[in-house]
């Protein structure tokens, strides 16, 4: 039977996923992104095989679409009354989204300095939203976060909607269907660039592959490559230095999305950078707007900074030698360009549009 022939969204993968009744299955037409091959960079790069995964294109915006299709047919599923979660902003957006369509309240803490883009692209849905000081920046109150969170969840019989395996694990299946979609619109790539915050994207996907390799779909694991931001890179940091949990210390990043300190999945992300035989980099907040502002010019991929930090590692790692000229290679475009206004206006600002006459034109 075609993926086709089996449902719409990520439940063209049903039987990969937990059991959801019918009824109570939620989608927007999440998933079935396209993977494009790079018409320039990979060959300036040293990379002629690249692909970028266009979570971007997902109904929201982001990767976060998959995760809150299961999330909300989840809590249908399970009688739940609301839910309430955390975010950075994408994970607000995409779970509003879909509450909205589910019909179920959306209760949500929001970082301090959450982009005012995807601040707006929740409110629209009409989410009850909370602003943390201090959250995204101190991870003692990013976990006193958690904690509230998944209390409230309890005392309610409310869904806890957190995008990380260690709070929302039977949502978090879902992100497997990236790997899916890979696998069938490439094959086995040799190297998967992954930007991590929570870590739970990363996890997701490695999964995914796991699975595939296990029942054997896939003869052999791609290399998994962590990206994270220079000012929050604790997970990094901690992995090349051999240790087997996060750096302590907070945040300075200025890549919204992956500013955090504490990453709930991080034993989840050492586990796959060990099987998959992979590797973990920090990245400059520079070097990734760069790439962003590269991928919009030379490929026409328009996509936030999170988004762009995949090809920041893999630009670094052929310049390292990791990655060979022939290798397949996959950067996921986790985030549409459209969640940062300001990075767009920066993008922007040097540009002239004079003004003309129509008749001299």
């Amino acid at each position: 039977m075609s993926a086709q022939t089996r449902g719409t969204g990520i439940w063209s993968y049903a039987e990969r996923l937990p059991r959801i009744a019918e009824q109570h299955r939620i989608t927007l037409g999440e998933g079935h992104t396209p993977l494009v091959r790079s018409c320039r960079i990979g060959e300036t790069i040293g990379i002629p095989n690249l692909y970028f995964k266009l979570e971007s294109l997902s109904p929201t915006g982001s990767y976060k679409d998959r995760i809150a299709a299961m999330m909300l047919s989840l809590a249908r599923e399970h009688g739940k009354t609301a839910c309430i979660g955390t975010t950075s902003g994408n994970a607000g957006a995409s779970i509003a989204a879909y509450a909205a369509r589910a019909g179920i309240p959306y209760h949500v803490y929001v970082q301090e300095n959450i982009v005012p883009s995807k601040l707006e692209q929740i409110l629209v849905h009409r989410a009850e939203v909370y602003r943390v000081k201090g959250m995204g920046f101190d991870p003692h109150i990013g976990t006193q976060v958690f904690e509230t969170v998944l209390a409230k969840a309890k005392a309610n019989n409310w869904e806890p909607a957190v995008t990380a395996f260690a709070y929302a694990p039977l949502a978090m299946e879902a992100v497997k269907t990236i790997s899916c979609e890979i696998h069938e619109q490439l094959g086995a790539p040799d190297a998967v660039f992954v930007p991590v915050g929570g870590g739970g994207l990363f996890a997701g996907i490695h999964k995914g592959f796991a699975e595939l390799h296990a029942e054997g779909s896939l003869a052999r694991l791609p290399r998994m490559a962590a990206c994270q931001s220079a000012g929050c890179a604790n997970l990094a940091n901690a992995w090349k230095q051999g240790l087997g949990k996060p750096l302590p210390g907070g945040s300075t990043s200025l890549i919204s999305g992956i500013q955090v300190p504490s990453p709930p999945d991080a034993d989840l992300v050492f586990a796959a950078l060990k099987e998959s035989r992979g590797f973990a980099d920090a990245l400059q907040d520079e070097d990734t707007w760069h790439w962003q502002e590269r991928l919009a010019a030379d490929e026409g991929i328009f996509c936030e900074p999170a988004g762009a930090i995949g090809l920041a590692g893999a630009a670094k790692a052929a310049r390292d030698g990791m990655i060979g000229k022939e290798d397949n290679v996959v950067i996921v475009i986790s985030g549409a360009g459209f969640k940062d206004v300001q990075r767009i206006r920066t993008m922007t600002e040097s540009a002239q549009v004079p003004f003309i006459e129509a008749d001299g034109m």
